[in-house]
């Protein structure tokens, strides 16, 4: 990794300015990270996130659950209205619109050589190349919009994003460039943003003999930012 990291400041050398994070897909793919000021020749996005437009994850609220198990009979001369009750069973939070709010937000990680191609040559990537990052999120929730964040978002209640390159790529090297052209892989970080809603789900009894499941809707309750991992891949001439 000292090898990687001195060959990457040695290219840095010619950078003068950082590009928004936002213009990272540039017309010639040229872009420079605006962490190092390295200038990569090529810079492309090989795995976003696949997440789960309609993603709903139930919780159930300990502080919510009653005390007493019972139902307590209600008198017999009460209104009928009067000998219903409800009880909290559980909540389900759903994903009410996710959005990447900022591009490349970094810092890159998980940096791997992938291979060097010399001038006006080429080569077939071989041998097993892949990279993992787990998704990160901003603030304190319970488990339950925890979930749906990284559903939402990564496609999974883990969070975990993995990437493998298939071992048939060709990469290429152009008669423009001086010598040789490195390419690697690595994961970069959008900023991502999930409106979640909630509802909440009773059962309705009359007095201890179960009628049916209510639900009420309680809308938009929380709004989580998060760091959303993706596979990246560039290079730098030599």
């Amino acid at each position: 990794m000292n090898k990687f990291v001195c060959v990457l400041l040695a290219a840095a050398a010619a950078a003068a300015s950082t590009l928004p994070a936002a213009n990272a897909a540039a017309v010639d793919s040229a872009y420079i990270d605006p962490v190092s000021g390295i200038r990569f020749s090529t810079f492309d996005v090989v795995s976003g996130q696949q997440g789960v437009q309609d993603a709903a994850v139930p919780y159930t609220d300990p502080q919510r659950i009653p005390k007493d198990s019972s139902l307590q009979n209600k008198h017999s001369s009460f209104s009928p209205a009067d000998q219903i009750s409800e009880v909290y069973s559980h909540s389900v939070y759903s994903n009410a619109g996710t959005s990447v709010t900022r591009l490349n937000t970094g810092p890159r990680q998980n940096d791997i050589f992938l291979g060097s191609s010399a001038r006006g040559s080429s080569f077939t990537l071989t041998g097993r190349k892949q990279i993992s990052a787990s998704k990160q999120i901003s603030g304190l929730y319970n488990s339950g919009i925890a979930s749906l964040v990284k559903r939402a978002v990564a496609g999974n209640i883990s969070g975990e994003f993995h990437y493998v390159w298939p071992d048939s790529k060709v990469y290429t090297a152009p008669e423009t460039v001086p010598f040789h052209r490195d390419y690697y892989g690595a994961i970069q970080y959008d900023t991502c943003s999930t409106l979640v809603r909630q509802k909440d789900i009773y059962k309705q009894y009359y007095r201890s003999i179960y009628v049916r499941e209510v639900q009420y809707e309680r809308g938009i309750v929380e709004t989580v930012s998060s760091i959303a991992p993706k596979g990246i891949e560039y290079s730098i001439d030599f």
